[in-house]
This record gives structure tokens, sequence and C-alpha cells, in this order.
């Protein structure tokens, strides 16, 4: 691995880096850095904890040309990114005594942005883009850089109408897109705007973070809320995030353990911008050894020093998970992921079955947490053969009614090759072979045919 040295960026901001302890480059920044000082728009999809942030902020900013105007607008899905990506580069900005950046994410904002105060990086979301068109005095058109962080986020609260109105009306715009995941609704926007040919793909084909381990906890149908203070005391980790898929649960997690005298910080969707802001300030400055979670803060959201995750259930959209993960294991750091489950809830775990997660087996009982058998996690080690026999399983099965009409044989052998072609990638073809061998050998033993 190389050094920031390495890139001929400026000396001074080489030194700002170092001070801030960012010696040297991860992965996704060697990639991306280059380009990004040559001017090239381009598609970054990273694992979360990567350092996309400081992949497209640390280029952006040696190339600001001090005595222009605006130059970079940077959109985040939310206040809180937003924020993050704003304190970011405050932390570099004083290398730069010239350097402007601005966030806006309310309505004072509007009113500061002035001819006389215009900076030189924006850092927004869509939904205040669209009051600064409308009510500001600089103009946000003329720009020439337009970073999408959290593209697919951005994607998924619906801003896509919006940005895309946007840059239609930016001069050729240079576009910067950076996510963990990059869904097919965001494929034609991307056809529209960047040249397929600049896409950095450092996911793998994966979004688990590669530097979590994943546990499965069993909690032995015991309420949910007081296994989480269990689960504390017995793992006694150094610094905690609970998630939780409802705001409701995240409340009665949360008072819980205000009520076992635990310090525990809390965010989720009913709390105020002003709350949510000083809720993160206190979090930044390690106030809590717990925070308490919805989904909301598992995107994204930079934590320093995260050591656990405990999901104590799975959330709606299954990559969340993924998400949750990834608060933890950020950047050089290894980070643990625990999810709560009990017996009855394995077609709940059968969802992650895609993501090809190594999860082995803990149980909660009595205030204790002990290491056991994988007997659940099993399914998880050969998710390939797990999802191929059950697919073979399903597709005999629709064609057993038929079985003693003519072609049955054909029709399952129809039924399974098409099962054979969704598995095709996991190279596990010999698996179909070996299962219609043994049907057709049962069948036979049946019929007196051997």
């Amino acid at each position: 691995m190389g050094s920031f040295k390495s890139f001929a960026l400026s000396d001074q901001l080489v030194q700002a880096l170092k001070k801030l302890g960012y010696v040297s480059p991860t992965p996704i920044q060697e990639d991306v850095i280059p380009k990004v000082l040559r001017g090239e728009s381009l598609i970054a999809k990273a694992e979360t904890g990567s350092g996309k942030t400081h992949a497209f902020l640390v280029p952006l900013i040696d190339k600001i040309d001090l005595e222009a105007g605006l130059q970079v607008i940077i959109l985040s899905p939310t206040r809180e990114l937003a924020r993050q990506t704003y304190d970011f580069a405050r932390q570099i900005a004083p290398t730069f005594p010239k350097l402007k950046v601005t966030l806006a994410t309310g309505g004072r904002e509007i009113e500061i942005l002035t001819r006389a105060n215009t900076p030189h990086i924006l850092i927004t979301t869509p939904g205040r883009l669209v009051k600064l068109a409308e009510n500001s005095s600089v103009n946000i058109y003329r720009v020439s850089t337009i970073v999408l962080d959290e593209a697919d986020m951005l994607v998924d609260a619906g801003f896509l109408p919006i940005i895309d109105q946007y840059i239609t009306k930016v001069e050729k715009p240079r576009i910067l897109a950076f996510s963990a995941t990059f869904p097919k609704s965001l494929e034609p926007f991307i056809k529209k705007f960047i040249n397929p040919d600049f896409i950095v793909d450092q996911s793998e084909g994966n979004v688990a973070p590669l530097r979590v381990s994943h546990h499965l906890v069993d909690i032995h149908f015991k309420p949910i809320v007081e296994q989480v203070a269990s689960f504390i005391d017995a793992r006694q980790p150094y610094l905690m995030m609970v998630f939780a898929s409802k705001v409701t649960l995240v409340k009665e997690i949360y008072e819980h353990l205000l009520q076992k005298g635990y310090k525990v910080g809390v965010i989720h969707g009913d709390l105020t911008p002003r709350q949510r802001n000083g809720m993160i300030k206190r979090i930044r400055a390690n106030e809590f050894p717990i925070i308490v979670a919805s989904d909301m803060a598992a995107r994204g959201l930079d934590i320093d020093g995260v050591s656990d995750i405990l999901s104590v259930d799975l959330p709606q959209q299954i990559e969340f998970y993924m998400h949750r993960a990834g608060r933890s294991g950020r950047y050089q750091d290894k980070g643990d992921s625990f999810l709560f489950f009990s017996h009855d809830a394995s077609k709940e775990l059968d969802k992650l079955a895609t993501y090809k997660l190594t999860f082995d087996y803990f149980s909660l009982k009595n205030g204790e947490l002990k290491k056991e058998k994988p007997r659940t996690a099993r399914r998880f080690n050969k998710v390939e053969e797990v999802a191929l026999n059950r697919d073979i399983k399903k597709a005999i099965r629709k064609t057993k009614s038929d079985e003693v009409k003519p072609g049955y044989k054909k029709k399952v052998k129809q039924a399974v090759a098409k099962v054979k072609a969704r598995h095709r990638r996991l190279a596990i073809k010999g698996k179909v072979r070996e299962q219609l061998k043994s049907v057709y050998r049962n069948k036979n033993k049946e019929t007196g045919h051997e």
C-alpha cells in the first residue's frame, strides 16, 4: 500500500491528512483519487467502511480554485450523512484558510448563502437543493462537479427525479457516484450521465463487510428487551450499536437500558433534526458505550471504534443487515456482528443465504453467552448446496402430480434444468445430476424397474 504523497497532492494537504492520522490510502482511495485528480467522471462501488468519503473529498479539495466561486455540490440522502461529510471536509479546511465549505440542510443556510458568501463546496440534500434553486441568490447550476454520495440510498428515497432534473440544467458536469450497492433502478441514470467505462468496483460481488465476523445468538424465545441487557452484561463490549427494525422496539430497548443504569444513546426517525444532531455530537464525543438505533443509522453514518453490532431482528430490507454490520469493522479495524434469533425463525434466516455469510453459533441463556456447535450456522456454510437442494425439491414437487402421465421424466428434467440455469453461477452443476439420479433410482425401486 502506498501513501497519499504518491498521488502528487499538495504538500500542505498531505501534511493535513497525516495530522488527522491518514497516512496510507485504502484500496478504494488508491483507485479513485488519481481518476478524480485527472477530472474523470466515475462510479465507485465498495463495501461500507472502505473510505469512500475521503476518496472524493481529498482530490476535490486539492483541485479547488480558491479564486473562483461554487465548483462542487455534494448530494447526500440524509441530513446526518451530509453533516458527516461536512465534518470531514472541515477537518481538512483549516489547512486552506480561503477554502469555503457550506452545509445547507436547513432554512438558515439559504439565508447565509449569498453571492458575497459563495462557497467553493456546497454539501446538501436533494430536498434542500430544490429550495436553494428557488430562493438562493447563488447560481447552483454553475458547478463543474456533482457528487452523489450513497447513490443507492438517494434512489431508494425517491430523489432520482430531482437529481435528474438538476443535472440536466448543469452544463457538462463531472459526475462522481459512490455507494456500497448499485440497484438496477440506477442503471438508466448511469447510462444517461456517466460513461460505463468509468466503473470502480471493489465490492467483489458482495456488500458484506470483509473485516466483520458474524454470529447467531439463540435467545430461546425470551423477551428481546431483557435479552439485550443480558447480552451486554455477558459480552461487555467496548462500543456497541444495537439495531431494531421498528422505532417502537428501539424506544423500548433504550428505555429499558436507561432504567437498568446503562449509559446509552439513541438514534431513530422520531427524533427532531435538532435532537438527532445533538445526539450524534454526544455519540462522537464518546459519551455512550451503547447506542440503540433504527436502520436510519445503518447507512453511511461513521462512528469511530464500534466493536460490536447487535441486530435484535432482521430489517425489512435484508441488505440493511449488511449495512448494520458495516458500522463495525471500518477501515482497518475488525468487528463482530451478532444477530438474535429463536429456532422458529429459520425462514427469516434463509434470506441471508444469498450473501454467502458464515455464521457461528452462540446461546444466550440465564445471562450466559456460550459458544455452541454450529447447528444453525451449518445451513450458511454451504449456501449453494442448501439453496440448490431446496429449489430442486420444489421443482420436482410441482411436477409430481403428473407422475402417472406420459412424459413425466421429461417434465422433471425440464424443471430441474431451469433450476440448473438459475444456479449456474454457483458452479455446482454436478449436484443437479446427483439429485436427478437419486430421483430416478427411487422411482424405479417403487415401480420395480431397477
